[in-house]
C-alpha cells in the first residue's frame, strides 16, 4: 500500500519536471537564434561572424541609410496592413456567417476556406503568377503589384482569422443581440456596437495575427513581387545570395520585434479585458 501511495506521488513530481524542462527547452530554442541575431546585428565585421570581435551600430545606419533596405521595409509594412485589413473583415464576415446562418454546403465551404493552409506557398505563389501575369487594371499590371501580394498572403492569413473569429463568436450572449434587435436596432448597428465590442479581443488578435503571417511570409513573395515592391524577407534572401552582412541580422532584429511588438499588445488588450470582465 505504501509502495503504491509513494508512486502516485511521485508521478505528478516526474510530470512537472518533465513539463518544466519541456517548456524550459522550448524557450531556449526560440530565444537562442532570435538573441545570436541580436547580438550579431552589432558587430562590426564586413561580414556575419561569431563571437564577435568589436561591437558597433553601423550596421543599424547602414539599414537605414540605404533606400532599398527601406523602401522593402515599408513595402513589407504596407502589404502586411492591407493583408491584416483584408483577411480581419473578410474572416470576421465569414465566420460570423458560418456562425448565425443556415448556408448550404457549409461543410463544403469550410473545406474550401481552410483549404490555402494546406497548400505549399510555392504552388499558391506559382499559380497566382501564371494567372494574374498578364493582368491589368486601368492599364496598370497587377502582377508585381502590393495588391496582389496583398490578396495571395490573405490566402493564408484569412482561414486563421475565420478560425479564430469563429470560437470567439461562440462565447458571445446572442440574448444581447436579441435584446438590440428588439429595442428596434438594425442588424448592422447591432453587429457594429453590440457584436464587435464583445469579440474585440479576437479581432485585435486576428488582425494582429494577419499582420505577423504576412509581414514574415517569403516563398508567395518571391513569385508575385518585382524590384520596386520586394519585402524585406525577399530582400534578405537575395541579399544573403550575395554577401552575409551583418545587415541581415538588423532585418531579422527588425523583424523579430515587431512579431514581439505584436504578441505583446495581444497580451496587454487580453489583460485588460479580463480585468474589465473582473470588476463587472
Amino acid at each position: 500500500m505504501s509502495d503504491v501511495l509513494a508512486r502516485r506521488g511521485f508521478e505528478p513530481v516526474m510530470l512537472k519536471a518533465l513539463g518544466a524542462a519541456f517548456i524550459v527547452f522550448i524557450v531556449a530554442y526560440i530565444l537562442i537564434p532570435v538573441l545570436v541575431t541580436l547580438v550579431m546585428s552589432f558587430n562590426d565585421a564586413a561580414m556575419i561572424r561569431f563571437p564577435i570581435n568589436a561591437w558597433s551600430l553601423k550596421w543599424y545606419q547602414d539599414f537605414f541609410a540605404s533606400p532599398q533596405w527601406t523602401d522593402a521595409l515599408k513595402s513589407s509594412v504596407i502589404i502586411a496592413t492591407g493583408t491584416a485589413i483584408i483577411s480581419t473583415v473578410s474572416g470576421i464576415l465569414a465566420a460570423w456567417a458560418f456562425e448565425r446562418f443556415p448556408i448550404p454546403f457549409k461543410n463544403a465551404l469550410y473545406l474550401l476556406i481552410m483549404l490555402p493552409l494546406f497548400m505549399p506557398g510555392v504552388v499558391l505563389g506559382l499559380g497566382i503568377a501564371m494567372t494574374f501575369g498578364g493582368v491589368q487594371i486601368a492599364g496598370v499590371n497587377l502582377y508585381g503589384s502590393r495588391a496582389l501580394v496583398m490578396i495571395a498572403h490573405s490566402l493564408w492569413a484569412m482561414p486563421l482569422v475565420f478560425m479564430l473569429m469563429e470560437a470567439t463568436f461562440r462565447t458571445v450572449d446572442y440574448r444581447v443581440v436579441e435584446a438590440s434587435y428588439d429595442l428596434g436596432a438594425n442588424p448592422l448597428r447591432t453587429f457594429i456596437e453590440i457584436v464587435v465590442p464583445m469579440v474585440s479581443t479576437g479581432v485585435i488578435s486576428s488582425a494582429l495575427f494577419a499582420f505577423v503571417i504576412s509581414l514574415n511570409e517569403f516563398v508567395m513573395a518571391l513569385f508575385l513581387t518585382d524590384r520596386d515592391t520586394q519585402t524585406l524577407p525577399v530582400l534578405m534572401w537575395l541579399s544573403l545570395r550575395s554577401a552575409g552582412t551583418p545587415r541581415l541580422a538588423v532585418a531579422s532584429v527588425i523583424l523579430a520585434l515587431t512579431v514581439f511588438a505584436c504578441l505583446a499588445i495581444i497580451m496587454v488588450w487580453y489583460v485588460r479585458q479580463l480585468r474589465k470582465v473582473s470588476r463587472n
